[in-house]
């Protein structure tokens, strides 16, 4: 899979370069040239699941096997195992149509954990085999 320049003007990249980039050189941010499709049964299959399933199975098709399946499961495993609340991120109900989803259960109690738990995980390892 390749990533593109929401500008335009950068050259495509792969996944583990597009990670280590960040922001695209003309200034732009990346994005997949083609966004995967998931079908109905596998949408289906996911409900009730936990978040590091869901997220294992939803992320894999962006990495286009630039990292061994299994290294890139426990990659997520691991960023997502040190968070207080079995949900990760879980949503509470505050009243018939109101519901509020809870970022705060990370190490450092702040709604980056989501994110920058794997990020950096996944940077470390790509740094690592380069």
């Amino acid at each position: 899979m390749k990533y593109i320049s929401t500008r335009g003007k950068a050259p495509a990249l792969n996944f583990t370069d597009t990670i280590m980039m960040g922001l695209a050189s003309d200034g732009g941010l990346y994005l997949p040239e083609k966004f995967p499709q998931f079908s109905p049964d596998t949408l289906r299959a996911l409900r009730g699941q936990s978040y590091a399933t869901i997220a294992k199975t939803i992320l894999w098709p962006f990495v286009d096997n630039e990292i061994e399946r299994i290294t890139f499961e426990n990659i997520i495993t691991e960023s997502y195992a040190i968070f207080r609340h079995p949900a990760i991120c879980p949503l509470q109900q505050t009243g018939p149509n109101e519901f509020i989803l809870e970022l705060f259960h990370g190490p450092t109690l702040a709604f980056k954990d989501i994110a920058m738990q794997f990020l950096a995980r996944l940077m470390d390892y790509i740094l690592t085999k380069k």
